[in-house]
């Protein structure tokens, strides 16, 4: 083996995660599927290689940080990778449901991989940093073997315990807060407009740093063609109510919330304001 940890997938969060291991004096080898995407941290001292199976077998410990689960399969899936992952501590960090968190147990534990399932809860700036939040969960002994290293990503690294359905479904949670923030504060907003009170009224007693500011300033300046910082467009935030939906239904539980902010950004998605900003809901609300 020739380094420490291997990265998988080098998108702003997999090159915030090498950069930072990197910077904490570990040997660091990448893997993207765009080339182009190497050669930064390989200036900053990792071991770039186009080769999955190679990177993998080159590190004791390989952080996954790809679009979603599917790709991970794909990418996995082929024999000369499956059996290079054979002995080894995966981690990986993305969004997932838990049942895909389940799956991805099972299946690194059956090619004989130690296996952790994780979510990154803060931006890539925050990597590295006393602000960063991680959390996983998987089996203690996989967790012992990957600790030192994942504290080097984020000041606040839980550990959730065996369960490794839990760090999807924190994220769910969070999610769900979020979504609340979001669609409460359109609906927020339409109360202003249909009340003739500037929307600009309604930023203005929101507290510092809130999540709805962004958003309601690009209501108040009818800017949605541009994503406000932090923020997503309506396709961006149509994956995420579905997701949310789709887990309620799958456990059974009350799906009305999501099932309404689904609605909503469908209707935004069908009037073509699909790749707006999530704000450009409203203009789909203002009429019965």
């Amino acid at each position: 083996m020739t380094s420490d940890v291997t990265v998988v997938g080098l998108g702003a969060m997999g090159s915030a995660l090498a950069a930072t291991l990197l910077d904490a004096g570990r040997g660091v080898t990448v893997w993207n599927r765009s080339p182009d995407k190497l050669k930064p941290l390989v200036e900053l001292g990792a071991r770039g290689t186009s080769d999955l199976g190679e990177a993998i077998s080159s590190s004791p410990k390989t952080v996954i940080c790809l679009l979603n689960y599917s790709t991970t399969n794909a990418l996995f899936g082929t024999p000369q990778v499956s059996k290079a992952v054979s002995g080894r501590s995966i981690v990986q960090l993305g969004t997932s449901s838990p049942q895909e968190s389940e799956n991805s147990k099972t299946q690194f534990n059956d090619w004989g991989a130690a296996y952790l399932d994780g979510t990154i809860m803060c931006w890539p700036g925050n990597i590295g940093t006393p602000s960063g939040r991680i959390a996983v969960a998987g089996d203690k002994a996989a967790f012992d073997e990957c600790e030192t290293d994942l504290k080097i990503l984020a000041g606040d690294m839980r550990h959730l315990g065996p369960n490794v359905r839990s760090a999807a479904t924190l994220e769910l949670a969070f999610l769900s807060r979020l979504l609340g923030i979001i669609f409460g504060s359109i609906h927020g907003a339409l109360v202003c407009e249909a009340e003739g009170v500037p929307v600009s009224e309604f930023t203005s007693i929101l507290p510092p740093g809130d999540r709805a500011i962004p958003l309601t300033e690009t209501i108040h300046a009818g800017s949605f063609d541009q994503i406000s910082k932090g923020g997503a467009s309506v396709d961006v935030a149509a994956e995420a109510v579905t997701g949310l939906y789709d887990h309620a239904i799958s456990i059974g539980i009350n799906s009305e919330l999501p099932s309404l902010m689904r609605e909503w950004v469908k209707r935004a998605q069908n009037a073509g304001f699909g790749k707006q900003e999530t704000a450009a809901v409203i203009k789909t609300l203002r009429k019965q």
